[in-house]
């Protein structure tokens, strides 16, 4: 896929819903994105009370809440329903880390990772047997994400997500899958690092290790990604240790000047024979120049190597000489990145006058870093407050000073009007036009569905957990599949939609037109059957054909099973009288 210039603003700063920002810019146009996503941690954060009344510590000023209101009532966005219409947060409420299907994850999103990539499809639906309904979620929604940000990364590009240890291993497992897991030379994982972020309390109550770090895992779009090498300073007292000697040069170390492993020719220098690591030209002119030492007069020779020529210790894949952000550079939120940690993720894997993104970017520590570091850079949050804390990060003279406007419009020139060493704010419905796409064969893509954002978006009027309940209550609570049924100890059937999941009696990608998502053509399943069908593409009835031959059904007959016809009968009687359309609030 060809590289393609940016489409967004240098130094914008986008209040959208990501998935809609990235899906507007440019295939192959970003140099490097270093994201710090949800954890999914099951939590709300920012609780308000006397002390701290804003989620954002410490409060906001007047002045701060006043300009925050008027920027979104400049977009229309007036309360909290408004912003819930526009796809972003209200700033005023409370930040929530927990996943739900119907509260995050669009229907379509499901439908399109099923039939286009059955590998990650499998992967959620694992995670959710493994882990629970709300981790499964929380993936399907990086999923798409992480695709959009795969198509905008160059083909040199580098991925840098940061996680901690309530779902790492479950996003590896993503990122295997839709970057490649990098084995054999080929592209996707190149590294994971445990940086030491924090010094937490052991808690004996909780018998466990003190958790001190979270993970960082790189990768890359290519092989060929650059890496540029970093170096640590020594410590001091191996410095002294190493580098004791000294002459009029200064402080040296000392080096063997043998390789007898090396396949180097065998000969004498000075008396002393052996498989020299240098020519005898080499051996010659650092001997010329004082650069050769001996402990006795029949030791090997070794050379000098000189403290101001040493480059230090190669940055290795465990950082803790990196800690949490701390002073001036703290915003309030319990879990920002310090400006150093992305100013070495940059130096790392961005070249000079590359283009850094941050589609996470509430804490704009990334931002700062690529400012200080050179770099073009581009920043999106669903949240406005993200512009509040952009200002105030890039106004702290520790950090960077830029100056931080709401883009005017020169109505004489007719075009936007743009001043050096500024950064400007756009809202929802300002993001990037017209994108360059590569053929949609080049890169693994989501048909993903617009927003908005808040609500699952039904295929079908019909919500899909009541359209599971009016299912089950037809087949007596049994899967359509097998007649699986959920029991008591005695045998009995319970009366309950879990451990079953709605899948399409005929799907889409069997077909190649538009199949019906509503009730008509929904059956619920198994969760090893639903498994098995969406990963080997077959029909319900296929589906029931092999459970059959393989010894697999959970009745005593394939006619115990509940009639297909019947079925959709009785489906569209339920849709004709069904009383109109409804939306599932989180």
């Amino acid at each position: 896929m060809a590289d393609h210039p940016l489409n967004a603003v240098n130094r914008g700063v986008y209040i959208a819903d990501n998935l809609d920002f990235l899906k507007a810019l440019n295939d192959g146009c970003i140099d490097l994105v270093c994201i710090d996503p949800p954890f999914a941690k099951n939590e709300t954060f920012g609780r308000k009370n006397a002390k701290s009344p804003d989620p954002l510590k410490p409060p906001l000023s007047d002045e701060e809440r006043r300009t925050e209101k008027a920027l979104l009532a400049r977009w229309g966005i007036n309360n909290e329903a408004d912003a819930t219409k526009a796809g972003i947060d209200w700033p005023e409420t409370r930040y929530k880390d927990f996943w739900s299907w119907e509260g995050d994850v669009q229907e379509k999103w499901v439908e399109s990772i099923r039939e286009d990539q059955p590998a990650v499809h499998a992967l959620i639906e694992a995670t959710r047997l493994v882990h629970g309904e709300s981790t499964a979620a929380y993936l399907c929604y990086m999923a798409v994400r992480l695709f959009e940000i795969r198509r905008v990364l160059k083909d040199a590009g580098s991925l840098f997500l940061h996680c901690d240890h309530t779902a790492g291993a479950y996003l590896r497992q993503l990122l295997d899958g839709i970057f490649g897991n990098g084995q054999n030379g080929k592209p996707g994982f190149r590294n994971q690092v445990v940086w030491r972020s924090r010094q937490e309390r052991g808690n004996l109550a909780q018998k466990q290790l003190v958790r001190s770090h979270d993970t960082i895992y790189w990768y890359v779009k290519s092989p060929n990604s650059p890496y540029n090498i970093q170096y640590l300073p020594y410590d001091q007292a191996y410095i002294e240790k190493a580098y004791r000697h000294s002459d009029h040069r200064g402080q040296y170390t000392t080096l063997p000047c043998t390789n007898e492993t090396g396949g180097n020719r065998e000969y004498d220098f000075r008396g002393i024979t052996r498989a020299w690591r240098f020519e005898p030209s080499k051996m010659q002119e650092l001997y010329d120049s004082g650069r050769l030492y001996q402990a006795t007069p029949k030791s090997p020779w070794r050379y000098k190597k000189y403290f101001s020529e040493a480059d230090g210790i190669k940055l290795e894949d465990l950082w803790n000489d990196v800690g949490a952000a701390r002073g001036g550079e703290r915003t309030g939120y319990p879990t920002q990145k310090p400006v150093a940690l992305a100013e070495r993720i940059i130096r790392a894997s961005c070249p000079e006058g590359g283009v850094v993104l941050d589609c996470f970017a509430g804490c704009a520590y990334v931002a700062v870093a690529a400012e200080r570091l050179g770099r073009d850079w581009v920043a999106c949050d669903i949240n406005a407050r993200a512009w509040t804390v952009f200002k105030r990060q890039f106004g702290k003279k520790n950090l960077a000073e830029l100056n931080c406007e709401e883009p005017t419009y020169d109505f004489r020139a007719r075009q936007m009007s743009f001043l050096a060493n500024t950064a400007y704010v756009y809202g929802p419905f300002e993001l990037p036009k017209d994108p360059v796409k590569a053929d949609v064969a080049e890169v693994p893509r989501f048909r993903v569905t617009d927003k908005p954002r808040r609500f699952k978006v039904p295929a079908s009027e019909i919500p899909e957990d009541e359209m599971k309940e009016v299912l089950l209550r037809k087949s007596g609570y049994r899967a359509w599949c097998c007649g699986f049924a959920n029991r008591m100890p005695d045998g009995a059937i319970i009366k309950t939609v879990r451990n079953f999941h709605l899948d399409h009696i005929i799907a889409k990608s069997l077909t190649g037109e538009g199949t019906s998502h509503d009730i008509t053509n929904r059956a619920p399943l198994c969760q090893a059957h639903n498994l098995r069908k969406g990963n080997e593409r077959m029909t319900l009835g296929e589906l029931r054909r092999q459970i059959v031959r393989d010894g697999e059904l959970m009745v005593n007959d394939v006619s115990e099973l509940v009639n297909l016809d019947d079925a959709r009968q009785f489906a569209t009687d339920y849709l004709r009288s069904y009383p109109g359309p409804r939306r599932l609030p989180i």
